[in-house]
């Protein structure tokens, strides 16, 4: 057992070991890129993080011993397969439907900052 004053050295050995292996996704990976976003993603982007999808291959135990734990954790996403999936599409629905109609705003406002521009007098501060 690691003791607390020792946990983030173990932390950083344990990640170093795993990025040695490969767990970890590479900088300039497409996974990595998408996660982080400088600046506003772009509309596709928005559009495909909308889509709420679970992926149960990522279900791990990190605990020592934790295959049981992660097959136990495989067995319930299994179990509660239909919950979990009504609550993913009424999840993605709603996202959809939100980013819609921002897309929206964003339209209306463009045209009537556009339309402001165009009729403010020659000469005006904007």
């Amino acid at each position: 057992m690691t003791r607390p004053e020792d946990a983030l050295e173990h932390a950083r050995t344990e990640a170093a070991r795993k990025r040695a292996a490969g767990a970890y996704a590479e900088p300039g990976s497409a996974a990595l890129e998408e996660s982080i976003v400088s600046g506003r993603p772009s509309a596709d982007l928005l559009s495909r993080w909308a889509v709420v999808e679970g992926d149960p291959q990522l279900l791990y135990s990190t605990r020592r011993a934790g295959g049981p734990i992660t097959a136990l954790k495989q067995g319930m996403i299994r179990l509660l397969r239909q919950y979990l999936s009504d609550v993913e599409s009424r999840q993605t629905r709603f996202n959809i439907a939100l980013l819609a109609s921002v897309q929206d705003l964003e339209r209306r406002v463009a045209r009537l900052e556009e339309a402001a521009h165009d009729s403010a007098p020659a000469g005006s501060p904007e």
